[in-house]
């Protein structure tokens, strides 16, 4: 078994968690959660079961910053999939940007950016870059 799958299935659950703030999981972000975790080598039948709640789910985040806000990144896509966001999402991804290690003030800028953005997303590298700025 892959040794980082609890980690993958922790990314996972979190993409869930974020879909479901709203109450309503979109087409789109059911079938970018399915992507991320084909992508990740996780099981369709996993991502069900995540779902239902019928695995528990262990909270995990990768060990290099690099891969946390590699995963940073694919939760503001998320919410910005559906050209809806709402406030709750928002505050979900800063709880989860401080549990991931992430600099609070670097969450903010990149969510600033993105909610400025018409089509509501940021590229991975500039994302870095923020992050960079604030790690000095």
């Amino acid at each position: 078994m892959d040794p980082y799958y609890q980690e993958k299935l922790s990314h996972i659950n979190d993409l869930i968690k974020l879909s479901q703030v709203d109450g309503d999981e979109s087409h789109m972000e059911a079938n970018f959660i399915n992507s991320v975790a084909a992508r990740l080598g996780i099981e369709k039948s996993d991502v069900q079961r995540i779902k239902k709640g019928e695995i528990e789910i262990t909270f995990s985040t990768p060990k290099t910053e690099s891969k946390v806000i590699e995963q940073f990144h694919r939760l503001i896509i998320l919410i910005g999939i559906d050209k809806l966001i709402y406030k709750e999402e928002v505050s979900f991804c800063v709880e989860l940007g401080v549990r991931m290690g992430l600099n609070y003030n670097a969450i903010t800028e990149v969510l600033r950016k993105t909610l400025r953005n018409p089509a509501y997303i940021i590229h991975l590298d500039e994302m870095e870059k923020i992050f960079k700025k604030y790690s000095n």
